[in-house]
């Protein structure tokens, strides 16, 4: 396992609030890990001990909120639904079995495990595949002859194959319980701050000082295969729209109440549909990727504004200009008109680039729009 540094910025995402969150409770600025002996002495430890002193130790808060929690979802899943504080960390943890098959030496279980976390409006899910081995130890009580021998094989991180509906069930109910949480992605939930896990020579050094750990509690940290979408949740930490890119949108969105009834290219245009053309070619060693234009906005005749659901949904502009019906964004792209109605719009995407020994010339893309009548 190889876990990479956390990043609380990137271009379209931004995790500024789970660094916040760590740094007001764990020492990642310190120059040393706090041990058993210092943690209970840490600004921050103290700070969320009193967390968990309101939240889990105080009975009928406890059992308000989290008892609450628990025996709503044991009504919605009619399954046995379990949970319990980690004391020593900052989160809930709860449990639905989805499946178990016990026998005398052996149980096999599916689960949806979560987590809640108390020091920021966190929450995550995994599918949990697991397994316990009761095998015979050596014991000189007669009684206690036998052990239980624990294994986590795999972890389901999105909504996916047998635990797709449960998840999302469960996913819904949770959001529904905490407004305004957000789902700590996998992707983000195993990258690592400095200090975090407190000194322990018994642990894995390659699993500790986690985001999930901080976040949740140790118990978060699987240390097993995945299976899923990585960065499933990251539509909850999409950067808002700048000022110049809502006002691009609210252009748009002008443009699409105004447009001329009759046959024109100057109107707004989004993507219906679209598909590779056998005829493109690509010499040299090159991997081919690029974002469609999800909408094009062509009610000005010189500046073109392009929206990407994979670039977070934002609009940018660019000049072009229109030659024997091809729309010329760059000397590198353009878009050929092949058919145009009163409400459809058939474009090719043409590239033209060389560099060195590649070369990437033709029309690739054959993309069919529609007239946009609503801003979605």
């Amino acid at each position: 396992m190889y876990l990479l540094p956390f990043r609380n910025q990137y271009r379209d995402h931004d995790f500024t609030l789970i660094s916040d969150a760590i740094k007001e409770y764990f020492p990642v600025d310190s120059p040393e890990r706090l041990t058993p002996q210092t943690v209970l002495s840490s600004p921050g430890w103290k700070k969320m001990g009193e967390i968990v002193n309101k939240e889990f130790l105080a009975e009928k808060a406890y059992h308000d909120k989290w008892g609450k929690l628990t025996s709503n979802l044991k009504k919605v899943f009619k399954k046995p639904v379990s949970g319990h504080p980690d004391l020593a960390g900052g989160g809930f943890f709860g449990e639905v079995i989805i499946e178990e098959d016990k026998k005398p030496d052996f149980i096999r279980q599916k689960s949806l495990r979560f987590y809640i976390s108390i020091i920021g409006p966190f929450f995550s899910i995994h599918g949990v595949d697991s397994s316990i081995a009761i095998l015979e130890i050596e014991s000189r009580v007669k009684d206690f002859n036998k052990g239980n021998f624990a294994a986590t094989h795999a972890i389901t991180i999105s909504p996916a194959f047998e635990y797709q509906e449960l998840f999302n069930k469960l996913e819904d109910e949770l959001r529904a319980f905490f407004p305004g949480y957000l789902f700590v992605p996998y992707l983000v939930g195993m990258t690592t701050m400095k200090n975090i896990s407190v000194a322990d020579e018994l642990r894995d050094t390659r699993s500790m000082d986690t985001i999930y750990e901080a976040l949740f509690g140790y118990g978060s940290v699987q240390e097993c295969l995945t299976r899923g979408d990585r960065n499933y949740g990251m539509n909850d930490w999409v950067k808002p729209l700048d000022t110049k890119e809502q006002s691009l949108i609210d252009l748009i969105s002008q443009h699409v109440i105004e447009a001329p009834s009759d046959i024109t290219l100057h109107k707004v245009w989004k993507l219906q549909e679209s598909k590779g053309l056998d005829t493109f070619k690509v010499s040299g060693n090159l991997m081919l990727g690029m974002d469609l234009f999800d909408v094009i906005d062509l009610s000005d005749k010189s500046t073109i504004i392009i929206i990407s659901e994979k670039d977070r949904g934002t609009p940018s502009t660019t000049k072009y200009k229109i030659l024997d019906n091809v729309i010329e964004i760059s000397d590198k792209v353009s878009l050929k008109i092949i058919n145009l109605t009163q409400d459809i719009l058939t474009l090719h995407l043409i590239l033209d680039f060389e560099h060195k020994d590649v070369s990437v010339k033709g029309a690739a893309v054959e993309m069919k729009f529609v007239q946009m009548k609503t801003m979605d």
